[in-house]
């Protein structure tokens, strides 16, 4: 009877030690799909970022072209008076 509770003991403890290592893979595969999605979104905001850019920069150039026109114009205008 000493020899079936030891033996059944001994599976239990072996069982644990399995699911432990089983749950610490499981918790590593999980951070390494976690940091894997931050890169990703790390990514997709760089790319956003850099078209945000690139529009201000178009914006910008757009208006001191806006600027440019609009002075040649009133100049144009103030020399006919």
């Amino acid at each position: 009877m000493l020899n079936t509770i030891a033996s059944r003991k001994h599976a239990l403890e072996q069982k644990v030690e399995e699911l432990e290592e089983t749950l610490l893979q499981l918790k590593q595969q999980l951070k390494k799909e976690r940091e894997a999605e931050q890169h990703e979104a790390i990514e997709q905001l760089e790319v956003y970022l850099d078209q945000v850019n690139n529009k201000y920069s178009n914006l910008q150039g757009f208006w001191q072209l806006l600027r440019k026109e609009i002075s040649e114009l009133l100049a144009v205008n103030s020399q006919r008076k």
